[in-house]
């Protein structure tokens, strides 16, 4: 079994040991591994055989025999059990319903036989919810509000990480077989969407006779839809449609163009292409008389349109075709850009490595400075910092510093924002601190106005440098709180407060429309991967893509600046308090 095909086992474990309401140290270190598994470029199944795989950090002996049973035998007698045990619509509750979290979904279908949505609505509508521990009328009226939203929000679309992952599997299996000169994800995962319906992939090749039966042969396939010389559609685990598209090697650029899409760009440009008296198909770029332009890649096709290239994450026809014909497209961010990640938890609260671990790996990294940012005491399920542990990790950072003179870290604290929008800590506590970061954890069924108001306070507290993750969405699982986001950001910018891109995959909180509107509004941007163990950092990407995709600069960002200009910012905080 492929490394992919490993990873995503060890992650329905743990989605599985959550339900049953294990440690929360045991779920994420199965989800660490599934990462480190998925990074590796050996074989998983042939180290584990070997008795090699324990030594890598992160994974150890009890992963390496785990990993050996998944190898042997296609999956874990201990998944298999937690799938007797809970019906597929349980997790389909803890996945797609906003507040039914894992242990509420046990709840239900321990004490009321609930194993699916349509069930949990009729359990509301009778008011039978109301009978279990720690549930009510409100607790009833928010679930059936949910489920009311969840009716007219698409949740069956896959989140990008997940969709990255099946093409990263699939794109190596089929280049370490056929050797395709040409071969790149396309649709939605190549512009970077938070989330995809389907994973769309095109090869260039010469001959394409091998592709369907190799297809058939790789560890991800499920079943084929149909199947033809130039195009080959199939489902792949997790029910996924996979759409290969493939043409010979010259007309690559020009079937990448037209399957990367969206199709309201793509029809944008052929409609430049009749202007100029040209026709732009998905195999080529022709004249009138049917003379075709070569091309070696999409950048030529852009030039032949007579405009800059545009980068995928922009092809949404939102204003790029017309500032590209002008020249003067942005100049998107890059990983360098990055000089640091102010939003990370360590052991101290519910992360899974030391301080020292997380600021190591952070400097090989090349970040200039980073963070420490664990959770504050009301959030008392992920272990958070009382006031007397808080101080003695300023302590410790304090020590910490002369040890890695390369990285300034800077002592901070992801804030509880509480029901009434006051802070988790008095500013008196605050002003020991470098950095604050504030966010909702709780109470996420409460009216639009109240929640809107409960944010508002936070941000017009003159204690706070960072809205972290300001909708609470978690994607293909939660839909975000009721907020008015258009306030938000309005009252983010007259208080100089940061909003941040949540960088971890599965959030991408805010996305890319309301971050690049609070750009266009005057608030700063934040990019941080929420990290909860050293792999995590690798997450920046993903906040990345979200940044290019609603057309950020570095003047946006506030943690592409440089050290001596970020504290100047923060000082603004401490001024205050």
């Amino acid at each position: 079994m492929a490394n992919a095909g490993i990873a995503a086992i060890f992650r329905e474990f743990a989605e599985f040991l959550e339900l049953k309401g294990e440690n929360p140290f045991k779920i994420r270190a199965y989800r660490r591994a599934a990462d480190i598994l998925e990074d590796l470029n050996e074989d998983a199944a042939e180290l584990a055989r070997e008795g090699q795989l324990k030594n890598i950090q992160g994974i150890g002996k009890a992963m390496e025999e785990k990993t050996r049973e998944i190898a042997d035998t296609g999956t874990l007698e201990a998944l298999e059990d937690l799938r007797a045990e809970y019906p597929p619509g349980v997790m389909d509750m803890m996945r797609r319903v906003p507040g039914i979290g894992p242990k509420t979904a046990s709840l239900v279908f321990r004490r009321l036989g609930v194993a699916g949505i349509d069930q949990l609505e009729e359990a509301a509508r009778s008011g039978k919810l109301r009978t279990l521990p720690g549930m009510g009328q409100k607790s009833e009226e928010n679930i059936l509000i949910a489920i009311e939203k969840l009716k007219k929000e698409d949740m069956t679309r896959i989140p990008l990480v997940i969709a990255d992952r099946l093409c990263a599997s699939l794109i190596n299996f089929i280049s370490s077989h056929v050797g395709p000169s040409e071969i790149s994800a396309a649709g939605s995962v190549r512009r970077r969407k938070e989330t995809c319906g389907d994973v769309d992939v095109v090869l260039g090749i010469d001959d394409s006779s091998r592709i369907s039966d190799l297809i058939r042969s790789w560890s991800g396939f499920l079943s084929m839809n149909s199947s033809n010389e130039d195009r080959v559609v199939f489902t792949a685990g997790g029910d996924v449609e996979v759409d290969i598209s493939i043409v010979k090697p010259e007309e690559f650029p020009f079937a990448l163009l037209s399957t990367t899409g969206s199709k309201l760009h793509y029809n944008g440009l052929k409609s430049i292409a009749s202007r100029l008296g040209l026709k732009l198909t998905r195999h080529g770029l022709f004249r009138e008389k049917g003379e075709s332009l070569d091309a070696g890649d999409e950048a030529d096709i852009y030039e032949a349109l007579g405009m800059e290239y545009i980068p995928p994450e922009l092809r949404e026809m939102t204003g790029e075709i017309e500032v590209a014909l002008e020249r003067r497209l942005p100049r998107l961010l890059v990983a360098e850009d990055i000089r640091g990640d102010l939003h990370m938890h360590t052991n101290w609260s519910d992360g899974t490595e030391s301080v020292e671990s997380m600021v190591e790996a952070a400097q090989a990294l090349g970040y200039e400075y980073v963070a420490i940012t664990d959770h504050s005491k009301s959030l008392k399920v992920a272990r958070g910092l009382s006031e007397t542990r808080l101080f003695k990790q300023l302590e410790i950072l304090r020590r910490l510093r002369d040890r890695f003179p390369g990285i300034h870290v800077l002592s901070g604290i992801e804030l509880e924002i509480l029901k009434d929008g006051n802070l988790d800590y008095p500013d008196t506590v605050l002003s020991h601190l470098d950095i604050v970061v504030a966010s909702v954890h709780s109470a996420f069924g409460q009216p639009e106005d109240v929640m809107t108001s409960r944010i508002v306070k936070a941000i017009q507290s003159g204690s706070v440098d960072i809205i972290a993750h300001p909708t609470g969405r978690v994607l293909g699982r939660r839909l975000g709180y009721d907020v008015d986001m258009d306030t938000v950001i309005q009252e983010a910018a007259r208080h100089n407060v940061a909003l941040e891109i949540n960088a971890y995959p599965e959030r991408m909180d805010l996305d890319s429309v309301w971050a690049r509107k609070a750009a266009e509004a005057g608030a700063y941007i934040v990019i941080n991967t929420d990290s909860h163990n050293t792999n995590e950092l690798r997450f920046m990407s993903y906040g990345l893509d979200v940044a290019r995709r609603a057309w950020l600069e570095q003047s946006h960002v506030i943690n592409t600046w440089p050290l001596s200009k970020l504290q100047a910012w923060l000082k603004r905080r401490r001024m205050r308090v």
